[in-house]
Formats: structure tokens, sequence, C-alpha cells
């Protein structure tokens, strides 16, 4: 299988790295410090501005064990030299005589090989315009193995496990942002936008053909938003705001052919994909032949490729409006409009094999397709003081779309029996389908609040959301829902503050299976600092919903437990903790085929039976995980700082397992991350630093028909700053 590590030891690349990296940080230390006079700081003017910059040079150096992939999935830094962070503040000593800009301000972290590359910019000249742009660039690398991992079943002939997972990927993201805002404390004020947004692979993908071909999908989708906004403010208390976004989508997506790890008795590579399974429909009883050659009779892919490029435009209107002119009144409102189109043009796909279910030797299916979203929505909001003591709020909003649309494609079909032979026989077919979906929605909440005394207020209020889905097929789905709501702020100390809210909600129908019929949800949050060098906080948050009806009978709750304290008795130390417990559970019915059936299956209600799913599960799910962090910061002399602590997450957790290969994985794991550091002022504006952070990831079960997943990891930062 493709990769890009050769599981081998890097002991002595990172030994080399780390002994060059810390006699260069070192040499610069020193370097530095000597040069460096001991004079007291003052403001240094450059031009007319009161310059402040900061800069941090240095690097990684990084050694890991266990699996790379996995180290990379959820860590990704490797040993090099890095710009580690970046500052810079400019202030016009004399705002009048700034030509361009009264204020600049920069920062920026990560350059030299950090997979996170971020750049902050915002300049402004007085009343006359703000500038802002940023850039972010982000590499993930995601191969864990059990995704979409397909586990063959323990009868197949041969049996040929996936050691990683068959939808491993590795892209790069870059977003870009602009931002200028023309006389913004004007009456009149103007703001133009533009967000370039870039996604690229590769990745592997996987298509439901016969033995599932395994697809090397080479990907790159973009994403560019226009935005320009007028803001008229009549008056200090009123500002009229009409905005215009238009958003243009281009996807480019090729998948073509990957694994061609075998051959035919003729030489033609020829993939067998990721479902080699036990079960070969006639004529073939084994996918190999006694040389070791394919069974040109089998399930296999001899070439594969799709292209679809799609290409969509969201325009966008807005109006808003806020206001407080009406004494003890107060206005908010906001109207928008929608008209989308997407189309599909040159789609073109084409297999090249054999499935033997269908006798189908190949085809080749070009087509286009077309769809609209027109979205209507907005919202209207009022608070009134009723009396100083009582508050009235009403919030109406509303939602409403329709999403039609049109395809057309044209297939040739080839037949065969043998991927040594040319196709028997080859039929054209074309298809034209018409869909569409709409859903129109409208909430209003009503809440009345009131101060009871100083330190307590109450409120209850009232929801009422009622939803009209229509889909292609004439079906109309009628949801109404009820919430009661309630809330208390209690302040029966000046030092605690407690906070409570209540949801509950009922409705008569549902449009998916965890969708909710009736849910309840409970917020507590309390905070209290006894001492100005003590504070305590902590929070419960209790989520409850079913929609237990027949054939689907679902369940979920989310438990939150949070408990956080601060300790900062001096400069010289201070300690931070935090603790919480969350349980994720859910149990929806589950229907499904399988052969054989696994020892768990259960005969499945008619209405699944029906749809040829005789099989049933609770598609029970369980994740209880505790997070905990501790830190602390010292300071035992003037010019030295070191911090330390630990950060941990721990999930016990399980799930339906309908494949008895299936493990736990990530649902029964443990993930640690120690880490301590170490500032010297070696000079005045010089400063010499050291972090550590160490990294394990650990699963309690086996890991199944798979390459382990455990790994563990130091990354040790050395850095010289420099700032004035």
């Amino acid at each position: 299988m493709t990769s890009k590590y050769s599981f081998g030891l890097r002991a002595m690349s990172y030994r080399r790295g780390a002994q060059r990296l810390c006699f260069c940080v070192l040499a610069l230390g020193a370097f530095t410090a000597a040069q460096a006079q001991d004079s007291p700081d003052k403001d240094k003017i450059v031009g007319g501005y009161v310059v402040h910059q900061s800069i941090d040079v240095g690097g990684h150096i990084v050694e890991h064990s266990g699996s790379a992939p996995m180290y990379d999935t959820l860590v990704n830094l490797e040993s090099g030299p890095r710009v580690l962070d970046q500052s810079l503040t400019m202030r016009a000593v004399d705002p009048a005589r700034a030509l361009v800009f009264d204020r600049l301000s920069s920062t920026s972290y990560g350059y030299g090989g950090d997979p996170i590359t971020v750049t902050y910019l915002n300049m402004s000249k007085g009343r006359l315009y703000d500038f802002r742009a940023s850039y972010r660039r982000y590499r993930q690398y995601f191969d864990y193995d059990l995704l979409a991992n397909p586990l063959i079943p323990p009868a197949s002939t041969p049996y040929l496990p996936w050691l990683n997972s068959p939808h491993l990927y590795n892209t790069l993201r870059q977003m870009t942002d602009y931002q200028l805002t023309l006389f913004p404390l004007s009456k009149v004020s103007v703001r133009f936008g533009y967000n370039h947004n870039i996604n690229q692979g590769p990745s592997y993908s996987s298509t439901h053909l016969g033995n599932d071909p395994w697809l090397y999908q080479n990907w790159r989708n973009s994403t560019d938003t226009w935005n320009g906004t007028a803001d008229w403010k009549p008056d200090p208390k009123t500002t009229i705001s009409y905005d215009q976004f238009v958003t243009h989508y281009k996807g480019n997506t090729i998948w073509t052919l990957a694994g061609l790890n075998n051959v035919l008795s003729n030489g033609q590579p020829v993939a067998l994909g990721v479902d080699v399974s036990s079960v070969w429909s006639a004529p073939c009883s084994t996918p190999f032949n006694p040389d070791g050659t394919v069974n040109p009779t089998c399930n296999a892919a001899l070439g594969y490729s799709r292209v679809q490029p799609t290409r969509t435009i969201f325009p966008t209107e807005q109006v808003r409006l806020q206001s407080s002119d009406i004494p003890h009144l107060t206005l908010n409102g906001r109207l928008a409009y929608t008209g989308a189109n997407s189309t599909l043009n040159g789609y073109n796909e084409s297999f090249n094999g054999l499935i033997t279910r269908t006798s189908q030797r190949g085809y080749v299916e070009t087509g286009s397709a077309k769809a609209q979203h027109v979205n209507v929505n907005g919202d209207f909001a009022l608070e009134w003081e009723i009396t100083p003591r009582i508050r009235a709020s009403d919030v109406y909003d509303f939602w409403s779309f329709r999403d039609p649309g049109i395809n057309s494609f044209t297939t040739i079909s080839y037949t065969g029996s043998s991927m040594l032979l040319p196709p028997t026989s080859s039929s054209t077919t074309t298809a034209s389908d018409q869909q569409y979906l709409n859903q129109k929605t409208s909430t209003n909440t009503t809440i009345l609040a009131w101060d009871v005394t100083p330190k307590a207020t109450l409120s209850a209020g009232y929801r009422y959301r009622a939803r009209e889905i229509t889909d292609s097929g004439g079906d109309v789905i009628p949801i109404h829902e009820n919430w009661g709501l309630f809330g208390a702020a209690l302040r029966p100390l000046p030092e605690l503050r407690i906070n409570f809210n209540f949801a509950g909600m009922y409705a008569d129908n549902a449009f998916t299976r965890i969708d909710p019929r009736q849910l309840y949800q409970y917020t507590v949050r309390a905070s209290y600092k006894p001492r100005t060098w003590l504070s305590v906080s902590g929070g419960v948050n209790i989520f409850n919903s079913q929609d237990n009806v027949d054939t689907v009978y679902h369940k979920e709750h989310n438990q939150d437990y949070s408990f956080g304290m601060s300790i900062i008795p001096s400069e010289k130390w201070s300690i931070d903790m935090n603790y919480s417990y969350n349980n994720v559970y859910s149990t929806t019915l589950e229907c499904y085929p399988s052969t054989p059936a696994p020892p768990t299956a259960e005969p499945a209600p008619a209405v699944c039976t029906a749809a040829g799913t005789p099989y049933q599960s609770n598609g029970y799910y369980s994740a209880p995980t505790n997070f905990g962090f501790f830190g602390f910061t010292f300071s035992p002399v003037k010019r030295v700082w070191a911090k330390g602590g630990y950060r941990m997450s721990s999930v016990n957790g399980n799930s339906q397992a309908i494949n008895i290969r299936q493990v736990p994985g990530s649902l029964q794991s443990q993930w640690q991350s120690p880490y301590g550091g170490i500032y010297v002022q070696i000079a005045p504006k010089w400063t010499w630093k050291g972090d550590y952070n160490y990294y394990s990831y650990g699963e309690g079960t086996p890991i199944g028909p798979t390459l382990p997943r455990s790994f563990r990891g130091n990354v040790y930062t050395l850095a010289v700053n420099y700032a004035f």
C-alpha cells in the first residue's frame, strides 16, 4: 500500500539535527548577550513611529517511535529551524503627520516547516480607513488505519487485510482574507472584503463496483468570496446596513485507479480493490490461479477514471437594522436573499474490468447536472424595558429555501465473462432525472426577565417552531415544536455567581432517525472568587433527547461536568487546574444485510426485511471521556521563568460491532502530553527559550487486523527571543 513512510529508525538523523540546532541557538544566544548593553528599556522611535518588535528564532528537535502515520495524524511536528513567532507594532508619535497609517500591527508564527503557518496584519489611519489581512496555511496528514477500513471477514479466501486506511489523505488548506473599512467613524462607512480558500489533496477513496476499486483522488477545491457593506448611522443609536456577498466555488477532482498490485496471466496489471470477499460469484471460485496470477473471471479492475468539474455561485443580499432610539425599546432586524446556481458540465466516468454479479465488462458514463438554491431568511428582535426591573423580549426568525435540480446521463455498458476476452456486447441508455427539496421554518421565542432583587434575576419563555419539508416524491412532512425555557442568574455573594438554564422541547414529528421528538437540557455554571488570588469555576451540562417510535427507538444523551481552579498569589508563581468528564451515549435501531450473519445479529422488523436488510442491532455507542490539565509557572529570580504541566484525555467507550474483526480503537484510548519550559533573560531585550512537549497515544484493546497505532514523541523547541 502506498505510504509516505518507510518505517525505519531515524534516531541518528534526529541526533545530528539536534546537535546542529543546539549549537546554532546557543551560539546565537551567546553572541547576542555579548553584543547587548545593559541599559534600561526605552521606546524606540523610527521615522516618527514608536516601534515595538519581538521575534523568536530557533527550531524543533523531534524524535518519535511507534506509528509514524499516527504521529503525523495527531502531532505532525518535525525537526528543523523555524521562525517560531514574530510581532511588530508601530504607533505614530504625531498622528496628524502620519501620511499612510498611524497604527500598524503584525503577528506571524510557524514559518519554516510547521503544519500551521499564520500571518495577521492590521493597519489604520484615524477616521480614514482600517485594513485587516491574514494568511493561514494548514497541512493535515490523516491515516487512522481503522477509518473506512473494510476489516475483511475471517472466512475470506485468501485473507488480505488492509494495514492502513483505504481513505488516508494528505491535504493542504490555504486561506487568505482581506477586509477594508473606509470612514469607520463617519455617519456613512463602507467595507470591502475578499476571502480566497484553497483545499487540495491528494487523498485516497473507493467506489462501490464489484470489488470496490481503490482510487487515488487528486483534487483541488477553491472558494472565492467577495463582500461589500455600507453602514449608515443617521444618529448614534441607529445603524442601517446593506451587505452584498458573492461566493464562487470551483471543485476539480480527478479519480484514477490505484492498487494495481497483481497481474493477469497475460501480464496486464489488475487491481483486486478493497473488498476481497470469501463469496465469489460464479464462475469465480478463487481469485488466484495456481501460478499466482488473478483469475480473469473474478471481480477486479483494469482501469478506472472519473472527472466531475463543479462550479457554484452564491450571491446573497442582506439588509440589517439596529436601533435604540425609542426609549426603553431596542430593535434588531435582518433580511437576506440568496439565489445560487450549481452546474456540473463534462462529467465523465469510465470503468474497465469485471463485475460478476451483472456480467459487466466495463462502461463509460457522460452527462451533466444543474441545481439551484433559493433561500430567503431573516429575523426580527425587540427588547422592551417594561419597568426598571422587568424586561420582555421577542425574537422571530424564518428560513425558506427550495433546491430544484435536474440531470441527464448517458451510459454505454459492455458485457463479458472474462478480463482476458473483449466485451461480447454493448448497450446505450440515457437517463434524466428531476429532484427538489423545499423547506420552510419559522420560529418565535418570547422571554420575560425579572430582577427579583439586585442579587437574583429570573427569566421564563416559550418557543414555537414550525417546519414543513417537501421532497420530489410529493411527501410533505410537517413538524411542530413546543419549547419551555427557564433561566436564573444568582449573585448571593459579591464573589459568587451562579447561572442556571433549562430548555425542554416536544415535537410531533421528525425528519431523520436521530432528530429528537423530545429533548431537555440543563445547564449550570458557577464562579467563585473568595480571594483576589484564587478563583474557582465549575459547570454541568446535561442534554437528553429521544425519538422513541417503532423502527427507530433512538435515545441519546451528552453529559458534561467540568471544574477549574486558578491560583495566582504573586508574580513569582501560579497554578491552573482543570478537569472535565464527558459522557456521550446513543442507541438507534439499525437494519443491515450480512453474509454470514454476525453473532450479535437479531431478526429485523418486517419493514427492514422487505427492504433487503434482514438483521438489526441497537446501534449502541458510548464514549465516556475524562479530560485533565495541570499547569504551573515559576519565577525564582527576576530574569528566569519556568513552566510545566500535564494534559491528558482518556476514553473508555464501546459501540455495536457488526463485523467480528472490528475493534474499539480510539473509543478506548489515552492521550497524554506533559510539557515544560524555561526562559532566561540573557541580556536586556534578549531571552533564551527552551520548551519540551511529550506526546503519547495508546489504545487499551487489541489493534485488530491493522498496523499498530500507538506512538511516543518528544519535541524539544529551542529559540532566542529579541524584543524592543
